[in-house]
């Protein structure tokens, strides 16, 4: 076979079963392996069996440059495949992959490439900052294992602290596009990652699933029944009657009706409380009590990220430590909140999108939830995505909050000594431990006392014996070196 001819044959295979079936006729026919052998040897390449080697050799020297392309390298505005963003046009930045989820497409088609055209999805793992190149994004493919590093782009949304200055501000609606609706696309996607990653719940554990009808809780409920093959967790629906506005029974009565719908149980509880002094956290306390009385292993909320700004708003005003700026966590047995990293604008535009019915918040607009979302609209105008600002600093507060957490469990081994700890060993801490051992010191106190209120301990120095008093007729008592919690009665 001339050489003509031979590249013409070789022009045609595409996929590893042609190449493979083309292997096995030059094994069968000499002239033909003689022709693959001279032509790899003129562009040297190695000649060593098996033939299909030879062949891919060939194929990737003439053909691999010219045949890789990814859909999403494309410089105009493309909706993004992966999270479905509007991206913007590129201009001079070429694009091989959104800038929004970094992730992109493994479809590179390079012939005799084992996990060539595989369309997996290109993942982060990593990230590193090297020199000119700036930041250097890992992948790995989600479907084959392929590795692959890239450039990050100007104008990616890159983890913080990564080489800031390649890093301009980025409006949160991108251009062309709605962000919410933009991202509703992918929120089940987004909430069974958040399920598997936060490790919300094992395969096979009871899950309650409270539901008020609003939109937050609709929206859960219709997710983690859509998802419930891929999470596993065997779904109770249960939603409760506090009996202080006549439409609450039928919105009971509404949640029921759709649970049965999807084939889920349902539990409807009434809890009949009196209008009175404090009724919100009464409402609250009793409802926390009715979901812990079902005795399952989790209880699904529909807090999302705008409740967790809030949150942490409200702490912050209250002037809490870590403890309290950590907002809520993702799971905090048997409670879980699987729309926790979601903000509420994309909730609801999947529950319009979807088409689903729920009953708008009746909660009033002078409660402090209410005010505090009344703030929201002028902190944007401060500082645009504050909602997603705030939670991010409870993320990373609450990682901070779990180490001194730890801290203080080995501390708390070395201080402790006849039921209060010993004053010597407790001094040598750092302030921050100390204030944490106090605080669990005095945990038995009937009413809560304040960080303020323990923060005097710091510079105290008790000469033989001391007494400082706390709320609830108690006090912290320095006896024999020891320091320990009494009643003053």
């Amino acid at each position: 076979m001339n050489p003509k001819a031979l590249q013409a044959r070789l022009a045609e295979l595409r996929s590893r079963g042609s190449i493979k079936r083309f292997a096995a006729e030059a094994d069968r026919d000499p002239a033909l392996r003689a022709a693959l052998e001279a032509l790899a040897a003129r562009r040297g390449l190695s000649t060593d069996p098996p033939t299909r080697w030879i062949v891919r050799a060939l194929l990737q020297r003439e053909e691999g440059a010219r045949q890789r392309r990814n859909p999403i390298h494309r410089d105009p505005g493309f909706r993004c495949l992966a999270c479905g963003r509007v991206v913007p046009p590129g201009g001079a930045q070429v694009r091989d992959h959104c800038p929004f989820c970094l992730r992109g497409l493994h479809v590179d088609d390079v012939p005799g490439d084992r996990s060539a055209g595989c369309r997996g999805r290109l993942t982060p793992t990593g990230f590193e900052v090297a020199g000119r190149a700036g930041v250097v994004i890992h992948y790995r493919c989600e479907r084959c294992g392929h590795t692959w590093r890239g450039r990050a782009h100007p104008d990616d949304r890159l983890p913080e602290g990564l080489d800031p200055k390649a890093l301009p501000p980025l409006p949160e609606t991108s251009p062309g596009g709605s962000a919410p609706l933009d991202r509703a696309r992918t929120l089940p996607r987004r909430v069974l990652t958040f399920i598997r990653r936060s490790a919300l719940w094992r395969p096979g554990q009871r899950v309650v699933v409270a539901v008020s009808g609003g939109c937050d809780s609709t929206v859960l409920l219709e997710l983690l029944h859509r998802l419930s093959a891929a999470h596993g967790g065997e779904l109770q629906v249960v939603s409760i009657d506090h009996g202080l506005r006549p439409e609450s029974v039928a919105e009971v009565a509404a949640v029921g009706r759709r649970a049965r719908l999807l084939g889920l149980s349902f539990r409807g509880i009434s809890l009949d409380l009196d209008p009175g002094p404090d009724l919100a956290a009464r409402a609250r306390d009793a409802r926390r009590a009715a979901l812990l009385s079902l005795d399952a292993d989790r209880v699904a909320t529909g807090h999302h990220q705008d409740d967790q700004a809030e949150t942490v708003l409200h702490n912050l005003l209250r002037g809490s430590g870590s403890a309290g700026l950590r907002g809520m966590l993702p799971v905090s047995a048997p409670w879980c909140r699987p729309l926790l990293d979601e903000p509420r604008a994309v909730i609801r535009a999947w529950a319009e999108q979807e088409g689903l019915h729920w009953v708008e918040d009746p909660s009033n607009p002078g409660s402090l939830r209410g005010r505090m979302r009344a703030l929201r609209p002028h902190l944007d105008a401060l500082h645009g995505g504050s909602g997603a600002a705030l939670a991010r600093s409870a993320r990373l507060l609450a990682r901070e909050d779990a180490l001194l957490s730890a801290l203080t469990d080995n501390a708390q081994e070395r201080v402790s000594r006849d039921g209060g700890y010993d004053w010597s060993a407790l001094r040598s801490e750092p302030d921050a431990i100390q204030l944490r051992l106090l605080r669990r010191l005095v945990a038995g106190c009937p009413r809560p006392v304040r960080a303020d209120q323990l923060e005097p301990v710091l510079d105290w120095r008790p000469q033989g014996g001391g007494r400082l008093p706390l709320p609830a007729g108690w006090s912290l008592v320095y006896r024999g070196g020891v320091l320990g919690l009494e009643t003053d009665g």
